[in-house]
């Protein structure tokens, strides 16, 4: 399952114009305190990363010094499904990149490193 991840993002990357989307390393992936399936995300475009699969409405939202810059929302399945890739690349010391599409609300996951990633 984590491959099909994989491959629909490298598959959305390189249908969608590069200009429009913020690509953004993560850095760290972690629980946050007292939430059992919201997680913060390190990355260096935004101040707080936040993967909620808890929640009624589940999905990521990307803020920057305190306001809320994009909200893109995701069904369960594939908020499980990125939770479980994440891990798995933290524990295996995997680069993930997180593309944002921001007027479209959509998430572009891929493996890419520096430059690409940037």
């Amino acid at each position: 399952m984590k491959k099909m991840i994989v491959l629909i993002g490298l598959l959305m990357s390189m249908t969608a114009m590069a200009d429009d989307i913020i690509k953004m390393p993560v850095q760290d992936f972690n629980p946050t305190p007292d939430m059992d399936y919201i997680y913060e995300i390190k990355t260096t475009k935004f101040d707080k990363v936040l993967l909620d699969c808890q929640s009624l409405v589940t999905g990521m939202t990307f803020s920057d010094k305190g306001q809320l810059k994009s909200n893109v929302y995701l069904d369960m399945f594939m908020c499980d499904e990125l939770v479980t890739y994440l891990i798995e690349s933290k524990k295996e010391n995997l680069p993930v990149c997180i593309g944002l599409d921001a007027e479209y609300s959509e998430l572009y996951i891929t493996r890419e490193t520096g430059d690409e990633c940037n």
